[in-house]
């Protein structure tokens, strides 16, 4: 049986390390060998009335760190989402990418097979990357190339270029060996994320937060320091508010603090409701020129009375963050919200 796969090759050290472990005193050809038919037995054992399979791996020849590792998603291959180049909003992008191979192998005997012709589709999957509304356009990322013939040495390298939006990549890989006979399809997940993003408590001591439309509660997530920060600002802007009270200069309660967004829990791309009609009006644009690492956050401050907010911006100040959209900060008599970035 020959299939149509992508799958992981891990380097040279992780193969004998795996065979140190597991007492198997085999050589690296062979083990690479037994991995891909142990492999395709198990992710497609109904094709073995086939003798042939495609798949997809990892570019050995590129350096380890160019690989993400497996983060939150349980995907087979991990990438960050792409970016845009924080210079204002520019729509200029910063594209990750990941180095695979196609190949096509006999499933029986693992050998990889020459001058197979492959084509590779990639679909997002609906629901992942904290993103809940669905659309049939929701990017995916592509392969380039998408298609080719895997040549004298059976192998044709691809390179995945992210999208800005985090999530589930569900790949196909199929193909024909170089006679016309078709192969077993292969599949594989690609997870675009970023990883060490948590949540902060949905309230907390002088806060809460609100969901966010298309999203409900995945709104809330940030790198560790930034949240451990963001839950400070209102412990300090209460104390600090105390000290009005006991001076008689403000005779109110401490306003509770709202944030309303934050990042999503894989980061990337966070489109919302820019009209603010319970939908998402525009997917997939960046109304938001951040939220996607976890570092940012924004403060509704309709509540805050205007005596107070310069106590509000020391207590941001002092938490190690800073108030840099001009539109979204005290600079602006309009807002309704500030925009805080972690230093």
């Amino acid at each position: 049986m020959i299939e149509a796969r992508i799958m992981r090759i891990f380097y040279p050290m992780t193969w004998q390390e795996d065979a140190m472990h597991n007492r198997l005193p085999v050589p690296l050809e062979t083990t690479l060998v037994l991995a891909m038919a142990l492999l395709a037995f198990a992710v497609a054992p109904g094709a073995f009335a086939q003798e042939a399979a495609a798949r997809l791996m990892p570019d050995p020849n590129q350096p380890a760190q160019t690989v993400a590792p497996l983060v939150s998603q349980g995907t087979d291959f991990t990438v960050a989402p792409s970016t845009l180049a924080f210079a204002g909003c520019a729509l200029t992008t910063d594209t990750q990418t990941l180095a695979l191979v196609a190949f096509c192998f006999d499933v029986f005997t693992g050998a990889i097979i020459p001058n197979c012709n492959v084509q590779i589709s990639v679909q997002a999957r609906d629901g992942t990357g904290g993103h809940l509304h669905t659309d049939p356009d929701r990017p995916a990322g592509e392969f380039d190339p998408a298609a080719g013939n895997t040549g004298p040495t059976g192998l044709l390298n691809t390179t995945y270029k992210a999208p800005e939006v985090s999530g589930i990549m569900d790949v196909t890989i199929t193909g024909t060996r170089s006679d016309g006979t078709p192969v077993a399809p292969g599949s594989a997940t690609i997870g675009v994320e970023l990883g060490g993003l948590g949540a902060i408590p949905a309230s907390g001591p002088g806060y809460t937060t609100t969901t966010s439309a298309g999203h409900d509660g995945n709104n809330i997530f940030a790198n560790p320091s930034t949240a451990a920060n963001l839950q400070q600002v209102p412990v300090e802007f209460d104390s600090l508010v105390f000290l009005l009270n006991v001076l008689g200069i403000f005779t109110g309660p401490t306003p509770t603090l709202v944030f309303t967004s934050l990042s999503l829990p894989q980061g990337g791309l966070f489109d919302v409701d820019a009209n603010g009609d319970g939908a998402i009006d525009n997917p997939w644009h960046p109304p938001h020129c951040g939220h996607r690492r976890g570092l940012e956050a924004d403060l509704r401050i309709r509540n805050v009375p205007a005596e107070l907010r310069p106590l509000l911006v020391m207590a941001i100040a002092d938490n190690n963050l800073r108030l840099p959209v001009r539109s979204e900060s005290p600079s602006s008599p309009n807002a309704t919200h500030w925009h805080l970035r972690s230093r």
